[in-house]
């Protein structure tokens, strides 16, 4: 790796570090630089602005979530199992990469900031999580008396609480366990019983 990519890994770490604390429009590139140690003629060269740096994060962001749908394409599970699973690869990605816990915050909380983007991560989750709880009622997986668009508003709503509650509390390191926590409490509630799956 050569002065100019190290400088700009440097760079966008620190970004990462920042977009996790901090509101995004009161970070300058100067902020960024401090924070990486690295002058701020330098950072200039590599992002003129911090939309140019927030746009890589978003990317790495985005190819981590592509990665968590293609191994859940591949995973021979059942609908239900596949959300649990889901919930915990996400906990993987955002406990071990600091770049897409600073996507997560962007998308939910830059919006504005990155027009062009179509930033709504609730509705993204939603429309993933009405998929496979769709095919969990054609399979028999659910209660009768479950109402798919409740089950998957709620399932949503605490699925994006626990990673606010991970980014509010500083519990990142956390969030595989607790993800997948509330993945398994939501599915309790949503599966049928034995005799339920058997009619």
């Amino acid at each position: 790796m050569n002065h100019v990519d190290a400088s700009r890994d440097a760079l966008v770490r620190a970004a990462s570090e920042l977009f996790t604390t901090r509101s995004f429009a009161e970070i300058s590139i100067a902020d960024i630089a401090a924070e990486a140690g690295v002058p701020s003629e330098v950072a200039l060269r590599a992002f003129p602005s911090t939309h140019d740096i927030g746009t890589v994060v978003l990317d790495h962001e985005r190819a981590s979530m592509h990665a968590v749908q293609d191994r859940l394409a591949s995973h021979d599970g059942s609908a239900l199992d596949r959300l649990v699973l889901a919930f915990r690869l996400v906990g993987e990605n955002l406990a071990g990469d600091v770049l897409v816990r600073a996507g997560v915050c962007l998308a939910s909380g830059a919006r504005h900031a990155f027009p062009g983007r179509r930033l709504d991560p609730f509705q993204t989750w939603l429309t993933f999580v009405d998929g496979l709880l769709t095919t969990a009622r054609a399979d028999g997986e659910l209660r009768d008396d479950v109402d798919l668009t409740s089950a998957g508003w709620l399932v949503v709503a605490s699925g994006i609480g626990t990673m606010d509650y991970c980014r509010t509390q500083g519990r990142w390191h956390d969030a595989t366990r607790l993800l997948e926590q509330t993945a398994l409490g939501m599915v309790a509630l949503l599966r049928a019983s034995a005799a339920e799956g058997r009619r």
